[in-house]
C-alpha cells in the first residue's frame, strides 16, 4: 500500500474485464485473469491487483559510513509506524470505511484502497485479520520534503505468512505531517530482487539524478502497457521477467481472448488528463534504481458483430464498481484502472537484460 497503505484488502475483478493480474495493497479483493476473488490484505489486485510484504533480505548492507542528511526516523519508529499502520489498516478493513483510508494512506495507495473497499462492501467480504512480521528498513538520506522510508517485510494473514516480500513505502510530505503508506508492492519472484544501496544502519543515498539510468522512471507506466500489447519502445529497454511476461502480457492476452470470444472488443489507453502519482527511487548496488511508479489508465470494452454487449460477469470487482454485483451488461464499458509498479532500472553504462519489472498491480477504480 502507498504511504500509509490504505488498509489490506482487495477487490476482486471482473471475469470478464479482467485483463492482467496483480497483487496491491490494502482492503481489496484480488483477482486474475481467470477470475477469482481474493480478499483485501495489504496487497491489492486487479488480474491480481493488492495496491502488498518482505521476507529475504538482499545481501549484507554495507559498512555504515556518513551519507549527508540523517535517516528520517530511527529503526524503533519506523517499526512503531508499521505496526500502528497495520493495527488501523485492520480497523478500517473491518468497518469497510474508504473515508477512513486517508489517515493512513497517500495516491496511489489511498486510490486503490478505497476502490478495493467499496467493491468489498458491495459484494459483503469479510476482510482477514493481517499483520506484518521480519520487518527490515531502508532510510533514505533525502534533505527537505517529501521524506520516506521503505519497510521490506512479509505479510501475515489467517496464520500463514507470506513466502514473498512486500514493500511499504512510507511518505511525510511535509514538517510535523503523519507518515503514510503511498505504496505497498508485493513481489512474487524473489529471484528478481535487486540488492539496495545501503549501510549497516539502514542509511541509503538519496538519488537526486536519474540522467545516468537505462530508462526515465516516467516512461515505464507507458511502455510496460505497450509490452502487454505487442509493441516495442526501443528508448526503454524491458527484461523478459516472469512478472511482464508472464502476469502483465499473459493477462492481457488473456483477458483479450476472452472478450472476443464474447463478441467484444477492448482498447487501452493512458488519458492526457489522468492523475500524476508521485515517484520514489531506491539507490541499487549496480548503480541503478528501485522505481516505485503509477499510472491510470482506461480500458474502452464495446461489441463487435452484432453481439447483445460487454459483459460483467457476477462477483466481479468492475461488476460492483458498476453498481450491479450480480453482474451487468452493456453496448460499452470504460473502465479506469490504477495500476502500480515496483521495477529495478540498470544503470545506461551497465544495462544488462534492460528494466526489469519485479512487482505489478492493477486495480479497477471506476466503471460506467
Amino acid at each position: 500500500m502507498p504511504g500509509p497503505a490504505a488498509p489490506d484488502v482487495r477487490a476482486p475483478r471482473p471475469s470478464s474485464a479482467r485483463v492482467t493480474s496483480t497483487p496491491g495493497p490494502a482492503r481489496r479483493a484480488t483477482s486474475g485473469v481467470r477470475r477469482r476473488s481474493a480478499v483485501l490484505a495489504a496487497v491489492l489486485l486487479f488480474a491480481g491487483a493488492a495496491l502488498a510484504g518482505c521476507g529475504e533480505t538482499p545481501a549484507d548492507p554495507k559498512p555504515a559510513k556518513p551519507q549527508g542528511a540523517p535517516p528520517p526516523v530511527s529503526v524503533e519508529q519506523a517499526g512503531r509506524l508499521l505496526q500502528e499502520y497495520a493495527a488501523a489498516n485492520t480497523r478500517i478493513n473491518a468497518s469497510l470505511d474508504p473515508a477512513a483510508v486517508d489517515t493512513i494512506e497517500l495516491p496511489p495507495a489511498a486510490t486503490g484502497s478505497k476502490a478495493g473497499l467499496q467493491v468489498a462492501k458491495s459484494q459483503a467480504i469479510v476482510v482477514p485479520t493481517t499483520g506484518y512480521v521480519h520487518p527490515r528498513f531502508v532510510f533514505p538520506r533525502v534533505t527537505g520534503y517529501p521524506k520516506f522510508f521503505v519497510a521490506i517485510t512479509q505479510l501475515l494473514q489467517s496464520d500463514t505468512v507470506s513466502p514473498s516480500p512486500k514493500y511499504l513505502l512510507f511518505v511525510q510530505d511535509r514538517e510535523s505531517a503523519p507518515w503514510k503508506v503511498a505504496y505497498y508492492p508485493f513481489v512474487t519472484d524473489r529471484s528478481e530482487i535487486p540488492e539496495l544501496e545501503q549501510d549497516a544502519a539502514g542509511g541509503a543515498p538519496a538519488v537526486t539524478d536519474t540522467a545516468a539510468l537505462l530508462a526515465d522512471p516516467a516512461t515505464l507506466g507507458r511502455a510496460y502497457q505497450d509490452y502487454a500489447q505487442g509493441k516495442r519502445d526501443p528508448k526503454v529497454p524491458l527484461s523478459p521477467t516472469k512478472t511482464l511476461t508472464g502476469q502483465v502480457t499473459g493477462g492481457w492476452t488473456a483477458g483479450v481472448q476472452a472478450l472476443r470470444a464474447k463478441g467484444c472488443l477492448i482498447e487501452r489507453g493512458i488519458p492526457a488528463d489522468g492523475p500524476r502519482y508521485p515517484t520514489f527511487l531506491l539507490r541499487t548496488r549496480d548503480g541503478g534504481v528501485l522505481a516505485f511508479t503509477a499510472v491510470q489508465v482506461r480500458d474502452t470494452m464495446t461489441t463487435a458483430g452484432g453481439k447483445d454487449g460487454v459483459p460483467l460477469d457476477a462477483g466481479s470487482r468492475e461488476a460492483a464498481l458498476a453498481g450491479s454485483p450480480e453482474g451487468a451488461k452493456a453496448p460499452q464499458f470504460v473502465i479506469d484502472r490504477l495500476v502500480v509498479s515496483l521495477s529495478h532500472i540498470p544503470p545506461a553504462a551497465a544495462p544488462g537484460t534492460g528494466v526489469q519489472l519485479i512487482a505489478y498491480g492493477d486495480y479497477a477504480l471506476s466503471v460506467t
